[in-house]
């Protein structure tokens, strides 16, 4: 216990690079674009550099319609960067990738030796997420109250999710190893409670989700599935 607390000991700084001249509309950005390149070393028993990039843009095709886009970049690098003391990073958050909630999966989505290989994909050292998203005020486009969100603030949005973890043990496939991209797609709404939090309703359905039989075999692959947060749009 006493050397593991030791080893957490050390000192973190961080840098960064911000740009930002988006418009925030009541429930994401809908014009203008923004970034952040940041680097955060972290000194003493473990010795590591986290890096941060950032890209988001958003384009009002025609109002009130906007067209959103961004990639992200998470990394540790460094000689401790894999160290088992660190948590490792996660990227079935549904401000990262839908449709790969933790608490989504079920019994039959592992192996009857309890090895889920997808859970696995969602962890590493290291990650890259990108997201597409069509969005639009759902009340105004129908002409439901004045304004354009109408008689309420809902926020409807087409979207796709793709991303992928990996550390130095299971290198992603752009650097010749064995972990591939996560994908998901669907339909979302996101609502402006009075100001008070946003809420996001989302439809998804995760393409990398196989479902097995007591004997191992794969039967199939999970169907899309109602998934609920509490965020802004990206």
């Amino acid at each position: 216990f006493l050397d593991q607390q030791a080893r957490r000991l050390g000192l973190t700084g961080s840098a960064a690079l911000v740009y930002d001249n988006s418009f925030f509309g009541a429930t994401s950005p809908i014009m203008g674009q923004r970034y952040r390149i940041e680097v955060s070393p972290t000194v003493g028993s473990l010795n590591f550099m986290g890096v941060l990039v950032d890209a988001r843009k958003y384009v009002m095709v025609k109002q009130p319609f906007t067209l959103a886009g961004r990639v992200t970049h998470f990394g540790r690098y460094g000689r401790d960067a894999d160290d088992g003391v660190l948590t490792p990073l996660y990227i079935g958050y549904a401000s990262l990738i839908r449709g790969y909630d933790f608490n989504s999966f079920d019994f039959d989505e592992c192996s009857p030796q309890g090895r889920c290989e997808t859970i696995d994909r969602l962890f590493g050292s290291k990650f890259i997420v990108a997201s597409m998203e069509l969005r639009f005020p759902l009340l105004g486009v129908l002409g439901l109250g004045s304004g354009m969100y109408g008689a309420f603030p809902v926020e409807f949005a087409l979207f796709g999710d793709a991303g992928i973890a990996w550390d130095s043990h299971n290198q992603a496939f752009f650097l010749g190893g064995n972990r591939d991209p996560l994908f998901s797609t669907g339909v979302g709404f996101r609502i402006n409670l009075f100001g008070f939090m946003l809420a996001e309703i989302d439809y998804v359905k995760a393409f990398q989700r196989p479902v097995f039989d007591q004997r191992g075999n794969e039967i199939g692959r999970k169907g899309a599935f109602w998934q609920f947060s509490f965020q802004p749009g990206f």
